[in-house]
């Protein structure tokens, strides 16, 4: 049976601190620490489930147009909207039954999918 494991998503040199700081304060992910080997080049951060999103550092970096990640989120949809918009990212709310989904665009042009089903308890 197949399980999610990472996201490898590309950057322009010079956002990655941007970029980790999008996945750790808005988005509630852990930084790891990387093989020696890599240090130079990737950053790694980990969610409490042990899903990963992997960043690898790309001069040639373009953002898809259509492509994102989606994941479900634990937090307040306020909560999450409040984060986003200190972080100066810009959001669109959408519903879909009884799930609220936010998108953007991380500091990279990355594009996300936030998702927080209904009847779930936040986080905290």
């Amino acid at each position: 049976m197949p399980r999610f494991h990472h996201a490898n998503l590309g950057v322009p040199p010079g956002l990655e601190e941007v970029e980790g700081a999008f996945l750790v304060d808005v988005l509630g992910y852990r930084r790891m620490e990387v093989p020696a080997d890599l240090a130079s080049i990737a950053r790694w951060y980990e969610a409490t489930d042990g899903s990963q999103i992997h960043l690898s550092i790309d001069p040639d970096h373009r953002p898809a147009a259509r492509a994102h990640t989606a994941i479900e989120v634990d937090d307040d949809v306020a909560v999450l909207e409040t984060r986003l918009t200190a972080a100066g990212i810009t959001f669109r709310s959408a519903g879909r039954g009884d799930l609220t989904v936010l998108f953007c665009a991380d500091p990279a042009g990355n594009r996300w999918e936030l998702r927080r089903p209904a009847g779930i308890p936040a986080a905290g």
